[in-house]
């Protein structure tokens, strides 16, 4: 082949190129949601958002408040001792 059958390929390849590095631009990560570091005025949605996981200032114990079950009263379980396993550790 000559120099002549490969330019107009070459033009082509360089156009191609080129045209698609002009498009190309930098990626910016902004977050939104402010738990994972996006826009600082959502200081009070953190805020409030820790005040509404922590009750009475933030007690460390994990408790359930049951429902009083129409008033009516609920006895106590009786523990019951399990029976050992054969070759477990105790």
């Amino acid at each position: 082949m000559t120099l002549r059958h490969l330019t107009y390929p070459l033009a082509i390849a360089i156009a191609v190129t080129s045209i698609g590095t002009a498009y190309a631009s930098e990626l910016v990560y902004r977050p939104i949601n402010p738990t994972f570091g996006g826009d600082p005025l959502n200081g009070n949605w953190l805020l409030s958002q820790g005040t509404s996981q922590t009750e009475g200032g933030g007690s460390p114990g994990f408790s359930i408040d049951f429902p009083d079950f129409g008033g009516i009263d609920q006895p106590d379980p009786d523990p019951v001792d399990l029976p050992d396993v054969p070759g477990g550790n105790t």
